[in-house]
Order: structure tokens, then C-alpha cells, then sequence
């Protein structure tokens, strides 16, 4: 394992980016990336940072979206309309429960993994941050040599009619004398 700068293992940053993405600490993670990207100038530190702010970023966006639609709707006086409203916000409750669940998951594995020295690997994540250093996996076809297609005549099909056959002019038989044979003897 490799020390940064200031003496601090490389990992112990990730394992921290990590569980301020589980935390919901987005500014903080984005901190932290800040100072490793510019302190540190560590590319492996940096993508798995770069991955932790990401995940932060997702589960704050998506709870972002649910609590706009939580206070968005009116509220609702009828008794009918609010067993409705009810069952609405505990399957938002539910989803939210879920992401929550998903994303320890998440940062468990990636945890795991960093604190190794590999890479988090967060599936769709990774890709991102490998973008964002311009490290991108070209798809390499092997060259195909062109042939030209050969040129063929074009075969035309006889008409559906029976043709007669052709007759041909008569032939005259010459007089000819017959080759005259020597005697035997």
C-alpha cells in the first residue's frame, strides 16, 4: 500500500469518500475529491473518489426527486382520497428504502475492494469516472480487406414459349469420284 503526500495511505481517502457517499454527504465527498484531485494527484485515488461522489450524487438526486414530489402534491381532506394519498407515499417510502439499501451495498463491495487497493468497480460509475480521465476501452475491429465482387454476365432466362427448332437448308451431295484404292496384292 502507497502513502500520499501528507503520509496518509491512499486507500483511507476512498474508504472516506465512501462512507460520506453512504451518509448522503455530497458537498463533503465533492471536498474531498476537490483536495485529491489537486493535493494528491493520484489517478487510481482519484477515479475511486471520483466513483464515491457519483454514487453520492445519484442517491441525493433520486431523493431529491421524491421529496419534490412528496411536497408537491396538495394535501387531501377526504377519507377516500387519503387511504390514495397514503398508499402514494408509502411506495415512495418504499423505493426511497430501497436506493438507501442499494447504495450500502454498493459502497460495502466498493469498500472491500479499495481498501485491497482495487478498483470500487461500481458498475455503471466506473465507466463514468474512466471517462472523465479519458480512459476509454476502444472497440478494435480487425481490418477487412474490400473485394470487389467479381463481374459475372448476367444470365437471362428463356422465355416461357417453346421455340421450334430452326430448320437448316439442304445440303447438295458433289459428284465426287471415289478415291481409287491400290490393288492388293
Amino acid at each position: 500500500m502507497s502513502k500520499g503526500k501528507y503520509g496518509i495511505y491512499l486507500w483511507f481517502y476512498a474508504v472516506v469518500a465512501f462512507i460520506l457517499a453512504f451518509l448522503g454527504q455530497t458537498l463533503l465527498c465533492g471536498i474531498l475529491l476537490g483536495f485529491v484531485i489537486v493535493a494528491e494527484k493520484d489517478e487510481w485515488l482519484s477515479k475511486q473518489v471520483m466513483q464515491a461522489f457519483f454514487l453520492s450524487l445519484v442517491s441525493s438526486v433520486v431523493s431529491g426527486v421524491f421529496s419534490l414530489i412528496h411536497y408537491s402534491t396538495p394535501s387531501i381532506s377526504s377519507e377516500i382520497l387519503y387511504g390514495i394519498h397514503r398508499i402514494f407515499y408509502t411506495g415512495i417510502n418504499v423505493i426511497e428504502s430501497l436506493v438507501s439499501i442499494l447504495v450500502l451495498v454498493l459502497v460495502i463491495i466498493a469498500l472491500t475492494k479499495v481498501t485491497k487497493g482495487k478498483d470500487a468497480g461500481i458498475p455503471l460509475l466506473s465507466k463514468l469516472a474512466d471517462r472523465a480521465f479519458n480512459v476509454v476501452e476502444k472497440k478494435v475491429y480487425p481490418p477487412q480487406q474490400y473485394q470487389q465482387p467479381q463481374y459475372q454476365q448476367p444470365q437471362y432466362q428463356q422465355a416461357p414459349y417453346q421455340q421450334q427448332p430452326q430448320q437448316q437448308p439442304p445440303q447438295y451431295q458433289q459428284n465426287v469420284p471415289p478415291q481409287q484404292q491400290p490393288p492388293q496384292q
